[in-house]
C-alpha cells in the first residue's frame, strides 16, 4: 500500500518511536508486544495474515529440524496440501516428536490425550499414514516402533485418565496402519486401561483388516464384561463432542447424539463390511438405549443400514443389519 512509518503510526495509534524501532528489524514480529500487534493487525492490511503465516512457518521449521534429527522426514507437500488445519497438523508432528524421543512422562500422556476427538484424530491419522501424498512423514516406520515401545512406559500410575486416553490413541493408530494386534501392545494393565486400550486396538485393526471374526469376538467381550460396554458407549459421544470428556467415563442420562449420528452414517458408507458389522451388532444398539431418537437421524440410519446390508456378501452381516433395520422400523 506504500504506507510510511507515520502512516502506520497514525492508523494503528502506536507511537512513532515504537514503529521506528520495529521498521527495519527483520525479527520485529518476535519483539512487538501483544497489544501493539493487535493494533497493527486491526489497522494495517496484511499484518494479520503475515503474523499467522510467520508463526506457523516458524513452528514448522523447528519441528522439521527436530524430527529430522530423530530420523523422520516431513513431507511438506502433503502437509501443505492437506485439508486439515495446519495448526492441528503441527500438533500431530509435535506428538510424533515426543513419541520418537521416548518421552514417557505425564506431559506426553496429557499432550497425546488431547487428540481424542474427530478433528485432532484426523491430524494424528495423517501423521501415521503410509499413503504417499497423505502421510505427514515420508516413512513413519520409526514412529510405529517408537509408539509400541512408548505405550507401556506411559502406564506408570495405577490410574491416570490422560494415560488411559493416550494408550488408546497410540494403540489405535498403530493397529489401524498395521492391521494386526501387536503382541507388544498386549501388556497387562488393570481395569479400564485394559478395556479402553483393547478398544483402540480392535477399532484400528477392524478399519485396516476388515476381520469380521475380530468384530464378533469384541461383541462377545462386551456382552460378558460390563466395563467394556460402558467404555464403548462413552467413546463415540465424547469423541464427537456430543458429551463432555469426563475422567470417570460417564455420560449424562439425557444426551442427544447429533454429531455421533453424523459420524456413524459416514462410517456406514465409507468403512469395510466388518466395521459395519461392529456398528450394527455392538455400538448402534448401545447408542439407541442412550438416545432412542439417534440425534434425530433414525430415518437416515434405517436407510443407510438397509442399503449397506444388502451389499454385504457375508450372511451374518446382512442378517444383523436386517434385524436392526426391522427394530428401527418398529420404533415409534
Amino acid at each position: 500500500m506504500g504506507l510510511n512509518m507515520s502512516d502506520v503510526a497514525a492508523f494503528s495509534g502506536l507511537d512513532e518511536s515504537t514503529v521506528f524501532r520495529l521498521w527495519d528489524n527483520a525479527e520485529w514480529l518476535d519483539r512487538v508486544s501483544g497489544r501493539s500487534l493487535q493494533s497493527l493487525m486491526a489497522s494495517i492490511p496484511g499484518i494479520a495474515e503475515y503474523s499467522r503465516a510467520h508463526a506457523i512457518r516458524k513452528r514448522l521449521d523447528g519441528l522439521v529440524t527436530d524430527l529430522g534429527s530423530e530420523g523422520l522426514a516431513v513431507d511438506l507437500d502433503a502437509l501443505e496440501g492437506s485439508p486439515v488445519p495446519q495448526q492441528l497438523l503441527l500438533n500431530a508432528l509435535e506428538a510424533g516428536l515426543r513419541i520418537v524421543r521416548g518421552e514417557a512422562n505425564q506431559r506426553t500422556s496429557s499432550f497425546i490425550a488431547r487428540f481424542w476427538g474427530r478433528e485432532p484424530d484426523t491430524a494424528l491419522t495423517a501423521l501415521y499414514s503410509t499413503e504417499r501424498g497423505q502421510g505427514l512423514l515420508t516413512d513413519p516406520a520409526k514412529l510405529f516402533e517408537s509408539s509400541v515401545e512408548l505405550a507401556p512406559r506411559l502406564n506408570r500410575k495405577t490410574y491416570s485418565f490422560h494415560s488411559i486416553l493416550a494408550l488408546n490413541i497410540l494403540t489405535h493408530q498403530v493397529s489401524k496402519v498395521t492391521g494386526s494386534l501387536e503382541a507388544d501392545l498386549g501388556f497387562e494393565v488393570p481395569g479400564r486401561q485394559t478395556a479402553f486400550m483393547m478398544r483402540g486396538v480392535v477399532m484400528g485393526s477392524l478399519i485396516s483388516s476388515g476381520d469380521i471374526e475380530l468384530a464378533e469376538r469384541y461383541r462377545r467381550e462386551l456382552d460378558a464384561t460390563p466395563v467394556y460396554a460402558a467404555l464403548e458407549e462413552w467413546s463415540f459421544p465424547t469423541y464427537m463432542r456430543d458429551g463432555r470428556i469426563s475422567s470417570d467415563f460417564t455420560l449424562p442420562s439425557s444426551l442427544s447424539l447429533r454429531n455421533t449420528a453424523n459420524e456413524v452414517l459416514r462410517e456406514i458408507a465409507d468403512y469395510n463390511d466388518a466395521y459395519v458389522y461392529y456398528l450394527a451388532s455392538t455400538y448402534i444398539p448401545l447408542a439407541l438405549k442412550r438416545d432412542p431418537a439417534f440425534g434425530g437421524r433414525l430415518a437416515e440410519l434405517t436407510r443407510a443400514l438397509e442399503e449397506r446390508g444388502a451389499d454385504c456378501e457375508d450372511r451374518r452381516i446382512r442378517e444383523t443389519c436386517n434385524t436392526l433395520v426391522r427394530r428401527l422400523k418398529e420404533l415409534p
